[in-house]
């Protein structure tokens, strides 16, 4: 009888832990925050010296592609005495831990305390090795949180793998690419759509849209810089066309936009980010455009995504349409 008595109470023990592990996993509260939000958790003798100039430096720089200046992050401070459980939920946060007694190390977490959460401790002994180590990571770093964003992004886009438009688009392009049934067709032929979706903010109008062109592939040049933008201006001039008679998009010649390149499933991609206007009329913003070969059928295809909104910051909506983007499967 104990010994039946010893089994049941081992087995409520142990359903105990696994139901709280459980009960953890499901209870894990949304992140905080707005989307590019980093909340920096450093001491202010830290801040005001070496590391936080680096954290600054690194964080704070300009989104390029962007018709004014926007930083890459929202960053907002506070020391370790401050860190309380109202902070625990940001969505992005970096903590820098100096000690004489530790050694160097970074250390990357998901789910720490919020759901999709991304938590960067960054131990040193002493500050200037702490900015050193910021500074030599800072692309790494900078990457990780881009990366999430997107990430992020891109889980609220699954619902949308079944609208109407994706099934369109895979149907008349062989293109999977969660696009939700806001965006209206304002354009189509057999290898171009322009998809587009106003709303607005406000008093204010917002437009974010999709340029989506294929090609035959002839050579590496493609990807090369004025190759993609004079393909660019030779779509955009044929097919989108402003409010005003003979107005069409082109890329704004004085700004080259920034190209790189990434490896997305295993396909090589060219992104451009660059500045958009519509020749004769008074309108236009940044775009972001994704260039690959679709090998099987020997094709290039490029997404394009453009924004206007001429009385908001425009970082985050780019964000959306790169993230977008980027869920392409052919």
């Amino acid at each position: 009888m104990k010994i039946l008595k010893l089994s049941i109470f081992f087995l409520l023990v142990l359903f105990t832990f696994v139901s709280c592990d459980d009960l953890n996993e499901r209870v894990l509260p949304s992140i905080s925050g707005k989307s590019g939000d980093l909340l920096l958790v450093v001491d202010s003798n830290y801040w005001n010296n070496k590391t936080g100039a680096e954290l600054q430096a690194i964080f704070s720089k300009e989104q390029v592609g962007l018709p004014q200046r926007e930083a890459l992050f929202n960053l907002i401070k506070v020391p370790h005495r401050s860190f309380a459980r109202i902070f625990h939920t940001m969505r992005n946060i970096i903590m820098v831990n100096i000690d004489p007694e530790e050694k160097i190390k970074i250390d990357v977490r998901e789910n720490v305390w919020a759901e999709s959460q991304l938590l960067i401790t960054i131990t040193a002994p002493n500050d200037k090795i702490a900015a050193e180590t910021i500074q030599k990571n800072g692309e790494a770093l900078l990457d990780y949180f881009n990366h999430q964003e997107v990430k992020r992004l891109q889980g609220k886009y699954k619902s949308n793998a079944n609208s109407k438009n994706a099934k369109m688009l895979e149907e008349e392009f062989g293109l999977k690419i969660s696009v939700d049934d806001l965006y209206i067709v304002a354009k189509e032929t057999n290898d171009f759509i322009w998809l587009r979706k106003d709303k607005k903010v406000g008093e204010h109008e917002v437009s974010q849209g999709l340029l989506i062109y294929t090609y035959p592939y002839i050579s590496d040049s493609t990807f090369e810089v004025n190759s993609l933008v004079k393909k660019r201006n030779e779509i955009t001039k044929e097919y989108v066309i402003g409010g005003v008679e003979n107005s069409y998009m082109q890329t704004y010649q004085e700004y080259i936009p920034k190209e790189k390149e990434i490896n997305l499933k295993g396909i090589y991609v060219k992104e451009l980010r660059g500045l958009w206007h519509m020749e004769g009329d008074f309108m236009g913003g940044p775009f972001i455009s994704y260039t690959m070969v679709d090998e099987q059928m020997n094709r290039v295809i490029t997404i394009d995504g453009y924004v206007y909104a001429p009385k908001f910051d425009k970082r985050e909506f780019i964000r959306e349409l790169e993230a977008l983007a980027l869920t392409i499967n052919f």
